[in-house]
């Protein structure tokens, strides 16, 4: 009995063994989801053209680009933000007064000329003053061109800073640059910040401005938990690709505030409504107006036409009597029989297309050139001498 006892007591002597076998299947499970991770983010590398044995945290390069906080932008309570203005000179971008880039050597907004409205295509992000095509538009006409583009707007913010810079530019021409994605801003209340956001009530636009949600509780052990995981995700390459992707707010935001928040607005109804009322301002200052439609390359390079919130809007335009020119045609021609051609005309940063090159603004001034030229006439005939103008490049 004793034996018995003493021998019920025991460990079995197999439990080591399947502790063991356990600790070894955990393990190998550990070590293939390893393996395949590592797998899948040096395949994505390879195929994005990444480097392979890059060490970075990609989501928070990405932040300096996502986060307008980071950029030459100061806040606004008309438009959210806007550029700083004169003092603003670094690495080839400079400024004048309200924060309008300057082109060549000009001190001061020349006006009765052209006026250039849009977001960073227009403006020229990562090319020089003298690179964007608003200035290379002002090299082939003679007729200055002041650029009010700013990054990261929606096409309502466009087109308020149009109507902001209308009676101090007082331009004979009017070019309202629309990239596809500014579009889908205006059906924002926040896109990296804060922004002003319409919709229409009773066919009416309303206006709304930017405000600042209140900040959520950022410094429980699950939110801290969480943006540990985050912050180690973030050297994965392919992590980022994928969260910025479908959890932007998560992947960017820094837990207090969202950076995109949608308005609930329909961005083509409030765009083509806003278009309408600049126009009638256009019309009773005598003013010619053209719509210019930018893309982004991967777009170009993916589809044989533009997406349908560019062609509704084009559409609308066309139909108010506004001037469209569309950059997408020419240049699917020119990359659609050589992809690689797309190198020529779009900065490739990191294995992810960028602006414009000084040689896709160059496409982009020419179509704008050939579409406006029967214009140009009328505007040298009645064109004043500009304050600054003996300062601006020779043409």
């Amino acid at each position: 009995m004793h034996k018995a006892g003493h021998d019920q007591g025991k460990v079995p002597s197999g439990a080591p063994m399947q502790r063991s076998a356990r600790l070894g299947n955990i393990a190998l499970v550990l070590t293939s989801m390893l393996v395949s991770f590592l797998a899948i983010e040096i395949g994505y590398r390879l195929v994005a053209g990444l480097p392979v044995l890059r060490l970075a945290n990609w989501r928070t390069e990405q932040i300096v680009m996502v986060n307008l906080g980071e950029l030459k932008a100061i806040p606004d309570p008309l438009l959210g933000w806007t550029n700083k203005a004169s003092s603003y000179n670094e690495d080839g971008y400079s400024t004048l007064e309200y924060g309008v880039r300057k082109n060549f050597e000009e001190t001061t907004i020349r006006t009765g000329g052209m006026l250039a409205a849009g977001d960073s295509f227009t403006e020229g992000w990562d090319v020089k003053d003298d690179e964007s095509w608003p200035a290379l538009v002002e090299k082939l006409t003679a007729v200055p061109v002041v650029n009010a583009g700013t990054g990261g707007y929606g096409t309502d913010q466009t087109i308020l800073r149009a109507e902001q810079m209308l009676p101090i530019v007082k331009p004979k021409i009017l070019l309202i640059g629309f990239h596809e994605i500014a579009i889908v801003r205006a059906g924002f209340s926040t896109f990296g910040a804060p922004k002003p956001y319409f919709t229409l009530e009773n066919g009416e636009l309303l206006y709304h401005p930017p405000t600042i949600a209140e900040p959520r509780q950022t410094n429980t052990m699950g939110r801290t938990t969480v943006r540990e995981v985050r912050e180690a995700l973030g050297y994965s390459a392919f992590a980022d690709y994928l969260f910025s992707r479908l959890n932007p707010n998560f992947w960017h935001g820094e837990g207090a505030y969202d950076l995109y928040q949608k308005s609930g607005a329909d961005e083509v109804a409030v765009t083509c409504a806003l278009l309408e009322r600049l126009k009638r301002r256009a019309d009773q200052d005598g003013i010619r107006m053209m719509l210019f439609l930018q893309y982004y390359a991967t777009l170009i390079l993916g589809s044989d036409r533009p997406g349908p919130h560019s062609q509704a809007v084009a559409a609308c335009a066309q139909h108010m009597g506004i001037r469209v020119v569309d950059q997408f045609a020419s240049l699917r021609a020119i990359v659609a029989p050589n992809p690689d051609l797309i190198h020529d005309y779009y900065w490739f940063f990191d294995g992810v297309f960028a602006h414009m090159t000084a040689k896709g603004n160059q496409h982009a001034a020419d179509l704008i050139h050939a579409a406006l030229r029967d214009w140009l006439p009328a505007i040298e005939a009645s064109r004043p001498v500009a304050p600054g103008a003996d300062d601006a490049a020779p043409h």
